[in-house]
């Protein structure tokens, strides 16, 4: 995997405990050390950005993988078709998949700041409550989300985590061929769900609602307030990616910059 162009977000974490070291060492219990070496605070990598950054240049290799599609279907052998959508299919499921990835590192931390009561989530694991609305409930009670907002929230991070699921456990879906809508022919269900218009969509949901979290949510936790501060200027600056708009790229050009 290659390494991440942007500035990742380095925020504080919590107060010492764990084991510190690098795989492969001795590591000692961190409480061990005298009072004066503890790491308080230490430093907190952020992956949140680095899977949407991913997310992106998958998107532009599903863009480029497309537009190649499109012209090996005009004239090609059968074999040459099938390894068009292969590279589509390939690129498109990474895209997908990074998205989920990044909306659970973003849950991940303010879910550490913003605790659901213990009997909330005892009812989620007993009712095995479906994942995005867990999710939205925490962002609700951690960015004071109007009531009539949490609707379309639920109903984005459903779509995403559908596509994510498929990703990761397509065994509900049958092997029989499906229309593919863009070619009008049967293929494989995998290649008509994960081509690069579908992966347009989900990525853009996905960067626009930790955008929109970031921009208008109102946390009444400082260190959430601090966290999404950091977290600002790298969501802004993928905001801007021309891949998002839809725009056609030269197939020959570094997609880090698209």
């Amino acid at each position: 995997m290659s390494g991440v162009s942007n500035p990742r977000a380095v925020t504080a974490a919590i107060r010492g405990g764990g084991l510190v070291g690098l795989p492969g060492q001795n590591a000692a219990p961190a409480s061990a050390e005298p009072a004066s070496h503890l790491p308080s605070p230490h430093s907190h990598f952020d992956v949140c950005p680095v899977w949407l950054e991913l997310s992106i240049r998958h998107l532009s290799d599903a863009q480029v993988a497309q537009a190649a599609r499109v012209e090996t279907w005009r004239d090609s052998d059968e074999s040459s078709k099938t390894g068009a959508l292969e590279w589509e299919f390939e690129a498109s499921i990474q895209a997908i998949s990074t998205c989920g990835m990044a909306i659970d590192a973003f849950y991940a931390v303010v879910q550490t700041v913003v605790r659901s009561p213990q009997s909330l989530i005892d009812e989620w694991r007993d009712k095995r409550t479906p994942r995005d609305v867990q999710i939205s409930e925490v962002f609700r009670r951690a960015f004071s989300i109007e009531s009539r907002n949490v609707s379309s929230l639920r109903q984005t991070l459903a779509e995403i985590f559908r596509f994510r699921d498929l990703a990761i456990d397509p065994s509900g879906k049958m092997d029989a061929q499906i229309l593919h809508p863009e070619l009008g022919v049967g293929v494989e269900w995998r290649f008509a769900y994960f081509r690069y218009e579908n992966a347009l969509l989900i990525v853009k949901a996905t960067v626009q609602l930790i955008a929109a979290l970031i921009a208008s949510g109102k946390p009444k936790d400082a260190d959430l307030q601090k966290y999404i501060d950091t977290l600002r200027s790298s969501v802004e600056s993928l905001q801007n990616r021309s891949v998002l708009s839809g725009r056609k790229q030269d197939p020959y050009s570094d997609p880090r910059q698209g």
